[in-house]
């Protein structure tokens, strides 16, 4: 079981605005799978991957705009803080606490 296993609270910061997203991650070896639920419904992660306490996964969003967003999370025990990447606009920064 790698430290990002789990169900996480997500908020990411976007120049939009703060969107909120609760996320089911699991890993098998270096793979990370799982599904995050935000305002436009649940969203399947592409691209996983884990390595001890950080972890990359990519989010296609619908709405409010379509766009991919490249995840890249940093795990400290029941917190976690990172970056989401979305085509040429600035990193918008996320946090997270472990909800299981």
């Amino acid at each position: 079981m790698a430290a990002i296993d789990g169900s996480w609270a997500l908020e990411v910061a976007t120049l939009a605005g703060s969107m909120h997203f609760d996320a089911t991650l699991t890993t098998v070896g270096t793979s990370l799978t799982g599904t995050a639920i935000g305002p436009t419904g649940p969203i399947a992660i592409r691209g996983g991957t884990a390595s001890g306490d950080t972890a990359e996964f990519t989010l296609d969003l619908v709405g409010p705009l379509p766009m991919s967003l490249v995840v890249k999370l940093h795990v400290i025990g029941d917190r976690l803080t990172g970056t989401a990447q979305a085509g040429p606009y600035p990193p918008s920064n996320i946090v997270g606490t472990r909800t299981g």
